[in-house]
C-alpha cells in the first residue's frame, strides 16, 4: 500500500477518538473521525478507507448494523469492533457480520498499532488478491502453477486457508491451517482432502457445499472441534466461481475460537456457582423470619429481637457478596473507568489500618508498621488501591490469632513497589495456595467456620493489580500466618 492507510474512527466518546487519532498519527496513518455511527456513514460514502475502528454501542445506528452498511458499501474495507461491552455473544455476533477483529477497552496504543497493521496488511492482500483475479481470467486449476505466489498472499494470514477443486482435491493452503488441523503430507499433490487426518468434518461440508445446485449459497459455516490438544474451530466454507458462475471448487477459512468457547464455559459455571452462592443467605433468612412469623416467640421481644439480628447479619453478608460479584463484573467488562494518578500508597494503607483498628482492637492486635517514609508514587486508582488494601488487611485481622500481629512492609526494586501484608495468624496448606484467588473460594474447616466473608476478596484484589499492570504472590504456612507481596510498577525520575 503506497499510499498511507486511510482509517475512520467512529466512536461516541471523545476521549476514545482523540486517543486513538493520536496513537494513529503517529505511526504515518491518515485518520478521520467520526461521532456516531450516522457520520461515519456518511463519510464511508464519501470517501474510500482501508479500515474502520468502530464502537458498538453508539447513538442511532448501532455498531453491528454499521458493519453491514459499511460493507454493503465496500465488502474489501477492514472492520475493527472497539468496545466496553466486551461479551462473548457480541464477539461471535460482529465476527459473524463481517468484523475482522475485536478489541475490548480499555487498550494500550501498542496494542491498537499491532492489531491496525495487522488488518491494513489483510487489506491490502484482499486487494491484491482481488487485483490478480481481474486480471488473469483463468480457472483455480490454472492458478495451481503460481501456488508459490499465492503461499506467499495467503502465508501470511492467521486465519487458516483450505483450497480445493471440485475433485475434493486441496490444491492451496497456508502454514495457519496446517498447524491448526496438524496435516500431514500435505506437500504430495492431488491427494483428496478426506485423506487427511481431523478434515472429517470439513471433508462433510466440501461435499455439500459442491453439491448444492443453488448457486446463491455463499457461505457455509461449522464448528469443528479437535482433541489432543482440545481445540475449536470455525470453518466458513464458500464456493469458487468464474465470471460466468462456472463453479470452479471451494475456499475454506478456519478460525480459532478456543478461547471465545473456554470463556463461554467459565460463564457457565460462574452463573451456576453465584447462584448455589445465594441461595445459602437467601434460605437462612427466610428460615428466621418464618419463625419470628410464626408466633414461635409469643411476646418474648428479646428472643425475637436476636432472630431478627441474625436474619439482618444474613442480609448483611448476601448485600456484601451482591456488591463484590458487581465489582468483579465492572472490572471485567471494561465499565471501570481508572483515574490514574500519583499516588502514594503508603499513605493510603495506614489510612485504612486507623479505619480497621476497632475492628483489631477487639482481638488485640498489634500493627507494626515498616514502610520506608520515602517511597516512589506509582500511578493508580485511588479507590481502587483503597479496596485492594482494605481486602489485604481485613483478611490480616479476620484470620489472625488473640493478640497477634499485622506487619506492613515495604521496598523497592528495579520496576516495582513492593508493599507486604504479613499477618501471625491461622495460614493455609500448600495446596490451597493455587486456588486462593479462584471465585468464591474460602479455606473450609474447623478454624475458618465462624469466620464471615464472601470468597470474592482475593479475586477483587488480584483483578485490580492485574489492571495496575502488576502482581500479587502469596505465602502462607498453617498456623503461622501468611504474607500478601503487591508488586505495583512505578516510573523512575530522569535527572
Amino acid at each position: 500500500m503506497n499510499r498511507p492507510g486511510e482509517i475512520l474512527v467512529v466512536d461516541d466518546e471523545l476521549g476514545i477518538r482523540e486517543g486513538c487519532k493520536r496513537a494513529l498519527v503517529r505511526g504515518g496513518y491518515a485518520v478521520d473521525l467520526a461521532e456516531d455511527g450516522a457520520v461515519g456513514l456518511e463519510k464511508v460514502q464519501q470517501k474510500q478507507y482501508d479500515l474502520i475502528l468502530m464502537d458498538l454501542m453508539m447513538p442511532g445506528i448501532g455498531g453491528l448494523d454499521l458493519i453491514k452498511k459499511v460493507h454493503d458499501l465496500d465488502p474489501e474495507i477492514i472492520i475493527v469492533v472497539i468496545t466496553g461491552y466486551a461479551t462473548i455473544e457480541t464477539a461471535v455476533e460482529a465476527t459473524k457480520r463481517g468484523a475482522y477483529d475485536y478489541l475490548p477497552k480499555p487498550f494500550a496504543p501498542e496494542t491498537l498499532m499491532v492489531l491496525v497493521k495487522r488488518g491494513l496488511e489483510k487489506r491490502e492482500l484482499r486487494l491484491e488478491a482481488q487485483r490478480l483475479h481481474d486480471e488473469r481470467e483463468q480457472r483455480l486449476l490454472e492458478l495451481a502453477g503460481e501456488k508459490s505466489r499465492l503461499r506467499t498472499i495467503i502465508g501470511c494470514m492467521a486465519d487458516g486457508v483450505l483450497v480445493a477443486n471440485l475433485e475434493h482435491q486441496l490444491v492451496l493452503w497456508n502454514a495457519a491451517a496446517v498447524k491448526m488441523l496438524r496435516l500431514s503430507g500435505v506437500d504430495e499433490p492431488g491427494r483428496p482432502l478426506a485423506s487427511y487426518g481431523k478434515t472429517e468434518s470439513i471433508s462433510e461440508a466440501l461435499k455439500d457445499i459442491l453439491a448444492s445446485k443453488d448457486s446463491g449459497l455463499a457461505i457455509l459455516s461449522k464448528e469443528i472441534r479437535l482433541e489432543d490438544p482440545e481445540l475449536v474451530l470455525m470453518a466458513q466454507l464458500a464456493p469458487v466461481r468464474d465470471e460466468g458462475g462456472t463453479l470452479l471448487g471451494a475456499v475454506t477459512v478456519l478460525r480459532d475460537i478456543t478461547q471465545l468457547k473456554e470463556i463461554d464455559k467459565i460463564k457457565s459455571q460462574f452463573v451456576s456457582m453465584v447462584a448455589h452462592e445465594l441461595r445459602a443467605p437467601l434460605a437462612a433468612i427466610e428460615g428466621w423470619l418464618d419463625v419470628v412469623l410464626s408466633g414461635a416467640a409469643e411476646d418474648d421481644e428479646a428472643k425475637k429481637a436476636a432472630w431478627l439480628e441474625r436474619a439482618k447479619e444474613r442480609a448483611h453478608s448476601l448485600l456484601a457478596l451482591v456488591n463484590d460479584l458487581l465489582v468483579i463484573n465492572k472490572i471485567e467488562a471494561g465499565k471501570v473507568a481508572l483515574k490514574m494518578e500519583s499516588v502514594q500508597v503508603a499513605d493510603i494503607i495506614r489510612k485504612i489500618v486507623e479505619f480497621l483498628k476497632p475492628e483489631a482492637d477487639r482481638k488485640a492486635l498489634t500493627f507494626v508498621d515498616t514502610m520506608p517514609a520515602a517511597l516512589p508514587t506509582v500511578q493508580a486508582d485511588v479507590q481502587d488501591m483503597e479496596k485492594l488494601f482494605t481486602n489485604l488487611i481485613s483478611n490480616a485481622i479476620k484470620y489472625n490469632v488473640d493478640k497477634g500481629t499485622v506487619t506492613l512492609e515495604a521496598s523497592v526494586d528495579a520496576q516495582y513497589v513492593v508493599f507486604r501484608v504479613k499477618d501471625t495468624g491461622l495460614g493455609m496448606a500448600p495446596e490451597q495456595l493455587p486456588r486462593i484467588f479462584d471465585d468464591f473460594f474460602r479455606v473450609d474447616d474447623k478454624r475458618t467456620s465462624k469466620i464471615s466473608g464472601t470468597g470474592l476478596g482475593l479475586t477483587i484484589a488480584k483483578k485490580i493489580v492485574d489492571s495496575h499492570f502488576g502482581r500479587i504472590e502469596v505465602q502462607s504456612a498453617i498456623d503461622k500466618g501468611s504474607a500478601f507481596s503487591i508488586y505495583l510498577p512505578y516510573q523512575k525520575r530522569t535527572k
